[in-house]
């Protein structure tokens, strides 16, 4: 007869509801990414979950911080913005939960080695340049891009 180990059993349950909490928060997390407000604080409080511990049970499960996520995200939404529409850089900041164009442009120049500009003059409706100036995001962020 095979027997399954309490103990085995037990950690494997614990992991998956962690899993499901982290699963269940993403689209919550995706909803508020407009609002510039939004601190890792408050996310941790909506788990239910003790600020440290679901900051390091979403590390285990996304592979980055809850930061950087946030960070990322918003990063990937503005990209595809100035892609594939023609909204103004403050707005496309703005929608984005970026407290200025400034912090905007530093930050995506951070991730994706272009300021906003250049970005959207090169990928201007063109879905393979987009893909290739992406590329490495995608690559180091596995799942920004819905």
């Amino acid at each position: 007869m095979n027997t399954v180990n309490p103990e085995a059993k037990s950690s494997s349950v614990r992991i998956e509801m962690r899993s499901a909490v982290i699963r269940d928060m993403l689209p919550w997390i995706e909803g508020i990414l407009s609002d510039e407000r939004v601190r890792v604080k408050t996310i941790t409080e909506k788990s239910g979950y003790g600020h440290w511990h679901f900051q390091r049970v979403f590390r285990e499960q996304i592979g980055y911080n809850l930061a950087e996520y946030i960070r990322v995200r918003r990063i990937a939404r503005a990209a595809h913005s100035l892609a594939f529409t023609d909204k103004e850089f403050i707005d496309i900041a703005i929608e984005n939960g970026f407290t200025s164009q400034q912090n905007f442009s530093r930050t995506f120049k951070k991730y994706l080695r272009l300021p906003p500009m250049h970005f959207r003059q090169a990928c201007c409706g063109r879905d393979r340049v987009f893909q290739t100036f992406t590329r490495e995001l995608h690559e180091n962020y596995v799942g920004v891009f819905y």
